[in-house]
């Protein structure tokens, strides 16, 4: 992912993003179709708040909230993650923090009910009951 390589302050080169998408897809999309999908993602990363500007894309850092820490913990969680490992996956570091700061965006999202937490000796026990069926949680 060329966004999450990139430092804050740096301008994304469109070629940059070509690449990444022809590497990802080969040669399935022709030009104007590839071009639509580079002007896409990165309308997508500026929403998201990753990249600035209107035709010069920078860099940013993005300030997470408690609610998006605990979507992305519980992101990482249905992809397999488990304990401290939810801090390192890759829903996690689309949030531009490093695991301590996340750590305690997670303790306020535990307080505002988004997830379930317990740490205790350096092992994180983290459960999202309050977002899954009873049948989903098994």
């Amino acid at each position: 992912m060329p966004i999450l390589r990139m430092r804050p302050g740096e301008e994304l080169a469109r070629q940059q993003m070509t690449d990444a998408l022809n590497q990802a897809v080969g040669s399935r999309l022709n030009e104007s179709t590839l071009d639509k999908v580079v002007r896409n993602t990165a309308s997508s990363w500026t929403q998201s708040g990753h990249l600035k500007g209107r035709g010069r894309k920078v860099r940013q850092r993005v300030v997470p909230t408690p609610a998006a820490t605990a979507y992305a913990l519980f992101l990482g969680h249905l992809a397999g993650s488990r304990g401290a490992a939810l801090f390192e996956s890759l829903w996690a570091r689309v949030l531009d923090a490093p695991a301590g700061e996340l750590m305690r965006l997670a303790i306020d999202a535990r307080r505002l009910g988004f997830l379930d937490m317990n740490q205790s000796g350096g092992v994180i026990d983290m459960s999202f009951s309050r977002l899954l069926a009873s049948d989903e949680r098994r």
